[in-house]
């Protein structure tokens, strides 16, 4: 995805606004019984998109970071689907002082950009508990140390990682201050429970524009509260469902997603794991038993090992490394997918604050 390309939703709304700011008049209700093509267009690609991410899950799984960096291409592709909605179409819309849907375009887009900082803090976490289980890694492979200290050392690092965990697992469940990822949340939840589906007249200015709006609203809101939950540790409240209008075409996609989810998530929690980020509770489940075996071996002082100890062990060894290179690959990718949106929105905010500062000139 080109800088260009995710200019955001409404960085090209200048030249929309400028077009010519008038109320709908006449023809409004001709408007509305047809829905303009490129609207049409517009919740097409949506229903598309979110029915490709039912059969994305059969390999990795749902809340995988796999999935989540196809749901978040879906977020971001979302946005770049509604500049053009404008650009290609030059929908004329009435800016007023007073319009809602500016104000409340302005408030999400701060809380969205509020829950874009706590997602990276969310993977820089999960950065550096990779860092750790890298560290008990390159114990194991030292050479150049006995196999009892290089153990013992590799022990430590995996004791690390557990501690880690388990911290965050203590925050949700012992009655401490809730921590920014269920803060965040809660905001998700909060803004999908205040959407409004656009009415009357505000449904049909420009051709129905407001309606790709709320669209774009109900993908990111769901979307990126998907990922906040993966990066928490044993979340306390189930997946919230979103409740939309019925009449978008993309709406049953939504709905019958949501409900994949759910079930998948809670099947996952009720088996007791607990980190929803697939790839994280792999590694955690392999850092467990290898420090459970570590730990047998250096209390018993079985040194040296014997030929199938030491490869019981190698295949223990193998696989933490496979699901930690797994988990190292998708962190950067999926960090750079919330800073591309990061930019997305501040650029729409910057373009529409121009464009209310030009209104009022």
């Amino acid at each position: 995805m080109t800088q260009k390309e995710g200019s955001s939703l409404l960085a090209s709304l200048g030249a929309a606004f400028n077009l010519q700011f008038s109320l709908l008049r006449s023809n409004s209700n001709n408007v509305a019984s047809k829905q303009h093509p490129l609207l049409q267009e517009f919740e097409n690609r949506l229903s598309d998109s979110l029915d490709s991410l039912k059969p994305a899950c059969e390999e990795k799984g749902y809340l995988s970071i796999h999935w989540l960096l196809q749901a978040m291409s879906v977020v971001l592709a979302t946005h770049i689907n509604v500049e053009a909605l404008i650009s290609e179409s030059q929908l004329t819309l009435c800016l007023q002082r007073d319009d809602k849907w500016l104000n409340e375009y302005l408030d999400d887009s701060a809380k969205l950009l509020d829950v874009c900082n706590v997602l990276k803090e969310g993977i820089s976490e999960v950065e550096q508990y990779q860092m750790s289980v890298q560290r008990a890694l390159h114990n194991l492979d030292n050479r150049e140390i006995s196999c009892e200290f290089k153990y013992s050392r590799a022990r430590n690092s995996l004791s690390e990682c557990k501690e880690a965990i388990n911290r965050k697992d203590t925050v949700y469940r012992q009655g401490f201050p809730k921590s920014k990822l269920e803060n965040c949340s809660s905001m998700l939840r909060n803004m999908g429970e205040k959407l409004v589906n656009p009415k009357g007249l505000e449904a049909i200015r420009g051709n129905g524009f407001l309606n790709a709006i709320y669209g774009a609203k109900v993908t990111t809101i769901f979307l990126c509260g998907l990922l906040v939950t993966a990066l928490t540790c044993k979340p306390k409240r189930p997946l919230s469902s979103l409740s939309v209008a019925s009449h978008y075409k993309w709406s049953p996609s939504l709905i019958s997603l949501q409900q994949r989810v759910k079930e998948d998530t809670d099947k996952r929690k009720n088996k007791g794991s607990i980190a929803l980020l697939r790839e994280l509770d792999s590694v955690d489940a392999s850092v467990r038993r290898l420090h459970g075996i570590l730990d047998q071996y250096l209390s018993g002082r079985a040194f040296p090992l014997s030929q199938e100890q030491a490869q019981e062990l190698a295949l223990d060894v193998d696989e933490l490394r496979k699901h930690s290179s797994d988990l190292g690959q998708g962190l950067t990718p999926l960090e750079g997918h919330v800073n591309e949106l990061f930019r997305m929105l501040i650029a729409s905010r910057l373009a529409l604050l121009d464009i209310i500062s030009s209104s009022r000139t």
